[in-house]
């Protein structure tokens, strides 16, 4: 049976004649296919394609329209994947993910230890996505730096647009006019906002600074994207307690601990055992944004749903060592200090996936958390149900902790650490909730 080795689907899909709202919807599709590929051990080909299609029909139980736009990414992914000689005959293969978890056919297990980091770049997950001299070289620089994986995977993103831009694969050539003119495109034809456009320029200035040792002088004349300061879209506590109600158990558990100590997405997913203190009711948030650690609370009502939830996971854990499974991932110095630290419960991921994967970075087999993007889509299916008006994400809920403090006259400046906001006037965005300034003035009409 054929196997398909299509690690490059992302950039055919951003170039296909398709409305934008179809590629959102085809790319979710595909990434939730081949996140199914992977964990089920079976290849990419057209007998997982209908057990996957099988499968969603029967856990989802779909309305026909949904399951017939599934039917249909999954044939435009077959149909790019021929036109792309992305083909070969090979039963026996590795299943490839999506590209943020891609691994090659060719990329060992395991990286040799002492392995160059070159070596590591050629082999680890993201060179599927092709071998192109800036890229190895890129990668190698940013793995040296230490930068986390997502930092690299945002940052090649924006490359690879970078190198459509200019229409070459040689950016070594390209200077600060280049620059400029992808910048000034992003504003003016794109419309992007400009925290997207800052992450471009720093993207690419890493790029040609730091890797090609390039002198690019100033970009103060670049057009820069307007900064439009936006009103924060956040739950009531009777709308949150309706979204709560739209969620199995487990995923009802991740939102009650989200809420009730304002975490940011990532700061959940990658809680540790050990980080949460049931007697004393504290999480402990390790490397927050600005790599920052801070104290927030820890909901009362979730205290013993968490006993019984940690006893779940520490079959998980000792399945796993069972297995001689390698143990999680640990930040780099850590793992380098500590290299058994991983196969120990306090390190043991607090929401652990169902199935190990391959690490996209060393190749080697082992249990991640939960995927960023199921819980936001648990989160957006659980909002349609419930019925609410809102665009619900998984950022919402930590709105919602704000303004629901603050609406119970909490201290901004408590709100303010709560948050772990560098500045107060980034919690400011929330005193909408504050009944007795600003927004707290009562209409005329209810005089």
């Amino acid at each position: 049976m054929k196997e398909i080795h299509f690690p490059d689907w992302p950039q055919r899909l951003a170039q296909a004649a398709l409305p934008e709202g179809q590629k959102q919807s085809f790319a979710i599709t595909l990434r939730w296919y081949l996140s199914f590929c992977r964990r089920g051990r079976g290849g990419v080909n057209v007998q997982s394609a209908r057990d996957f299609i099988d499968w969603a029909q029967r856990a989802k139980q779909p309305e026909p329209w949904k399951l017939e736009n599934w039917r249909e990414a999954i044939r435009w992914f077959f149909r790019e994947a021929q036109a792309a000689g992305a083909t070969r005959q090979d039963t026996a293969s590795t299943p490839h993910c999506a590209p943020s978890q891609a691994t090659p056919s060719t990329a060992p297990l395991q990286t040799p230890p002492g392995a160059g980091l070159a070596e590591t770049a050629s082999a680890g997950g993201t060179a599927g996505r092709g071998r192109t001299p800036w890229k190895i070289a890129f990668l190698t620089a940013v793995r040296r730096r230490r930068y986390s994986y997502r930092t690299e995977q945002s940052y090649l993103g924006w490359l690879e647009r970078f190198a459509r831009f200019c229409r070459t694969e040689d950016l070594r050539s390209q200077g600060a006019d280049a620059v400029k003119r992808f910048l000034d495109a992003l504003a003016l034809d794109r419309r992007l906002s400009a925290s997207s456009q800052r992450q471009a320029l720093n993207a690419v200035v890493f790029l040609l600074r730091e890797v090609f040792g390039q002198e690019l002088g100033d970009f103060s004349d670049y057009r820069r994207a307007k900064l439009r300061p936006r009103a924060p879209v956040w739950l009531t506590r009777s709308e949150t307690d309706a979204l709560l109600n739209a969620l199995e158990a487990r995923w009802a558990l991740m939102t009650r601990v989200a809420v009730g100590g304002g975490l940011r997405l990532m700061e959940l997913l990658r809680l540790r055992v050990k980080d949460v203190d049931l007697e004393q009711g504290i999480i402990t948030v390790r490397a927050g944004k600005g790599d920052k650690d801070r104290f927030v609370p820890l909901a009362q009502v979730t205290v013993e749903p968490l006993r019984a939830h940690l006893q779940g996971v520490r079959q998980i854990f000792e399945g796993d060592r069972r297995r001689q499974l390698a143990g999680v991932w640990l930040p780099e110095g850590l793992e380098r200090k500590y290299p058994r630290a991983g196969e120990e419960w306090p390190w043991f991921w607090l929401w652990p996936d169902d199935y190990p994967c391959i690490d996209p970075r060393s190749g080697v087999e082992r249990r991640h958390h939960v995927p960023d993007w199921m819980f936001q889509r648990v989160i957006k299916e659980a909002a349609r149900r419930a019925g609410l008006n809102k665009r619900v994400t998984p950022h919402v809920l930590r709105h919602s902790f704000a303004s629901q403090l603050l609406d119970r006259g909490t201290d901004i400046r408590t709100v303010q650490e709560l948050l772990g906001h560098k500045s107060v006037e980034t919690t400011m965005i929330y005193t909408h909730a504050m009944r007795r300034t600003g927004l707290g003035v009562r209409s005329p009409l209810d005089t």
